[in-house]
This record gives C-alpha cells, sequence and structure tokens, in this order.
C-alpha cells in the first residue's frame, strides 16, 4: 500500500458525510403516477381468456367447444346424429341471373374460373354467387358476407388442408347437411339440405364452398383456378 493510500484512510476516519436522503418513497410515487391503464383491447382479452379457461373446466363447455369449428362465413357442426331431412330437395340458390348481372349487385370482385369456363347457371342469393357447372352438377358458392353452417354426422369426414397458401376444409364420407344461417343470428341453419362431398377455403375477404362428384384432388385444382 502506498504512502497516499495510507493517508487518504486516516482521513476518511475524520471526514463526516450529510445523512443519506430516503428515496424509496418519491420512487414509489412515480412508478404509480407511469403505470398504464389497461385499455378496453386488453380488458377485453383478458376477460376472453378467463371466460375460456372457465369452459375448458366444465366437461360440458369443452366438449361443445371442441364439436365446432369454423372457417370464413363457414360453421361445422359434429353431431353424435343427424336430424332427419328429405334427401331430394335441391339447393336453394336464389334467382337464376347472368353472371354481368351479378357483378353489377354485390360489392366485391366476383370470382371466376380459368379452369371450368363459363358457369351454366349463375344464381343470387343475398351477396352470395353460385355457380353450377355441366352434367355433373358441380356447383360453386363465393360470398362475404352469408353465413352457412354444416352438419356432420359419425361417418363424415373433416380434414384441415391447404388451398393458396391459406387453410380450406375437406368434407367426405358419410352425406351431411348443409343450411344457411337464419337471420335473426341464431347459430342453427335455416333449412338443412343433404349434400355430399365439399371444399371450403377463402380467398382474399369471400369464403367459397364447392360442392360436387370430384376427388379432393380436383376439388383442390378447381379452387385454384378462381381468381
Amino acid at each position: 500500500m502506498t504512502n497516499l493510500e495510507l493517508e487518504l484512510r486516516g482521513l476518511a476516519e475524520s471526514v463526516e458525510f450529510p445523512p443519506e436522503r430516503d428515496l424509496a418513497p418519491s420512487v414509489r410515487a412515480r412508478l404509480g403516477a407511469r403505470r398504464p391503464r389497461p385499455g378496453r383491447l386488453v380488458l377485453a382479452l383478458a376477460l376472453a381468456v378467463v371466460a375460456l379457461a372457465v369452459a375448458f373446466a366444465v366437461p360440458p363447455a369443452r366438449s361443445a367447444i371442441l364439436r365446432w369449428l369454423g372457417l370464413g362465413n363457414a360453421r361445422i357442426e359434429f353431431v353424435d346424429r343427424l336430424p332427419e331431412a328429405r334427401t331430394r330437395r335441391p339447393l336453394d340458390l336464389g334467382p337464376r341471373t347472368s353472371l354481368a348481372d351479378a357483378r353489377k349487385r354485390v360489392s366485391y370482385h366476383v370470382l371466376t374460373s380459368s379452369l371450368l369456363g363459363p358457369p351454366k347457371e349463375v344464381h343470387l342469393l343475398g351477396d352470395q354467387i353460385a355457380y353450377v357447372y355441366g352434367d355433373k352438377k358441380l356447383v360453386v358458392l363465393q360470398s362475404r358476407g352469408t353465413f352457412f353452417a354444416k352438419q356432420a354426422g359419425p361417418g363424415t369426414h373433416v380434414d384441415r388442408i391447404r388451398v393458396n397458401g391459406g387453410e380450406a376444409l375437406w368434407i367426405s364420407g358419410a352425406r351431411h347437411f348443409f343450411g344457411y344461417i337464419d337471420t335473426g343470428g341464431t347459430t342453427r341453419p335455416a333449412e338443412l339440405y343433404l349434400v355430399g362431398n365439399a371444399l371450403i377455403w377463402q380467398r382474399n375477404e369471400l369464403t367459397m364452398r364447392l360442392e360436387g362428384k370430384v376427388s379432393r384432388a380436383e376439388a383442390v385444382r378447381i379452387a385454384r383456378s378462381f381468381r
């Protein structure tokens, strides 16, 4: 230890320091003033998480949540038993019209298929445009705000696949029911129709649905041709 260090240590005993200031109260006050209040969105998300957690804690509620899924305007419900319905009733696609007229009466860009060409029939129901192609009775629906539901029984398979880089649903196996959601806002279909294999996908803001006697690969190929 050098002489300078020894001298400094000796002076330390005779030097008086002012009393230390208690900073804790002022720090707590500043933190309290700067603490942001949670916004409405944060509170809504928090409540949603709590509600979902409570629902999953109750077996019946958890079962109900896991028995349906949605994609765009479509809602798929899984039921233990399909309701009784007439099997030959045609699906209500709305009044028949022309493609040019349908384009004028909806507010979105109407998609057409470069693979299938012009449809045999064009129908309009609300903002839903329906195409009917050839003798195969291939039907393609597109809409932005018309909601529909499907009920799938134990023999119906619903597979998640990818179309145009987005999620899609391929429904096959036993026949399932299709119906439009009531305008009153209920989650039950207004009217049910028995249908076969179907593909549901999204293209930008539109929900698309294809139904017909085609394979999964053919359905995907057709879906990709709509632009």
